[in-house]
């Protein structure tokens, strides 16, 4: 993205924190320092923050190792210190010479105890806050830039998911790892990477956070595939349940069940409503259907640079629906020890409803 682009996210968040009083916002490698500058590398154990000041010129403090990795965010100066050096008091002395007011600092959420202890004694008259309600707000509404690599990587994954179950029955014996293993690999290889996937096999499936392993796809038996990855760190997230060989009668019923609750809740999913709308369009198709107990989980979670980012969708919440969200919609049915079926989609609000970003087909798919 342009400079220009990350500066605009800094001064908005910048007029939030004047706000709320805050003089100072501290960001470590996380998804937010990612939004706000474009680092996108992982903290280790020497301390590299985003020094934000309501007023004046933002810098980064970084260990020298970095000062590459650093020189080409989108501040105007870069503070570095040596292995052997106080970091800490060096932040300190760096903020006092700019006469920033610090009576209250606002911490990005991931930064470490191994960093926010220090911090705390460091600025010991400071109250500190949590900075997750300068950016949650901004990071709501993607921009077209963000809903665009959302929409890409989204069609790569519906791609992928299609080379693999157009091999048919030559899953059959096969393990879930292999099949997730060989849908990392189709995904990695056009630009997506993968994060953990769900694959359950037979009554895998009915355990929502199964971790793959290696039992066998069987004939006779469903399968569960939850997956995803991020492309130039943003994220897709889709579920498909599927059957080799027909189905039972229990498995078809429950599976068109949690199709209509599915897109029900895509129905509700507009602006004008709420997100707790969402999931109570879901929710009551499946507990008209008599299956209300076995709906475990709210129906979807806002998505973006995180896999779960911002508020969900579930009962009670609040937050209205409004154009530029992004989340997903997956009701599930979990009968333990017998199968599971979920069915997930990610859609994207516009000013008159959703955009289905997911293109792959959501009707019951036996594989003969």
């Amino acid at each position: 993205m342009e400079y220009t682009v990350y500066r605009s996210r800094m001064d908005r968040v910048r007029d939030e924190m004047k706000k709320q009083g805050i003089g100072l916002f501290l960001a470590g490698p996380s998804s937010n320092l990612f939004y706000l500058t474009g680092y996108a590398v992982n903290g280790d154990e020497r301390l590299f923050l985003l020094a934000l000041p309501a007023e004046g010129e933002p810098f980064i403090l970084a260990n020298v190792l970095y000062r590459d990795q650093a020189a080409g965010l989108p501040v105007e100066e870069l503070v570095c210190w040596k292995d052997g050096e106080d970091p800490f008091a060096l932040l300190k002395r760096e903020i006092e010479g700019r006469r920033w007011p610090v009576n209250r600092i606002a911490l990005e959420a991931q930064i470490p105890a191994l960093f926010s202890l220090p911090l705390a004694e460091q600025f010991s008259h400071s109250g500190f806050t949590l900075g997750s309600p300068l950016t949650d707000p901004l990071r709501l509404r993607k921009d077209k830039v963000e809903l665009d690599l959302i929409r890409r990587a989204s069609g790569i994954a519906d791609q992928a998911l299609t080379a693999l179950i157009n091999r048919g029955r030559y899953w059959l014996g096969k393990t879930e790892a292999q099949f997730r293993d060989a849908l990392v690999a189709e995904m990695g290889a056009a630009g997506v990477k993968a994060w953990d996937l769900i694959v359950a096999a037979g009554a895998n499936g009915a355990v929502p956070h199964h971790v793959t392993g290696q039992s066998l796809i069987e004939a006779g038996k469903g399968l569960l595939v939850d997956f995803g990855g991020a492309l130039e760190g943003y994220n897709t997230d889709c579920t498909r349940t599927f059957h080799f060989g027909r189905p039972d009668a229990e498995f078809e019923k429950i599976y068109n069940t949690v199709l209509e609750a599915h897109l029900a809740a895509e129905a509700a999913a507009r602006p004008g409503n709420v997100l707790g709308d969402v999931d109570l369009a879901a929710r009551s198709v499946i507990e008209k259907a008599g299956y209300g107990p076995y709906f475990t989980h709210r129906t979807g979670h806002g998505l973006g640079i995180d896999i779960h980012e911002g508020a969900s969708v579930a009962r009670g919440e609040t937050t209205p629906i409004v154009p530029g969200m992004v989340f997903s919609i997956e009701p599930g049915i979990y009968l333990s020890g017998r199968l599971g079926v979920r069915i997930e989609n990610l859609v994207a609000i516009g000013p008159e409803g959703p955009e289905v970003l997911h293109r792959f087909p959501r009707n019951l798919m036996v594989i003969d």
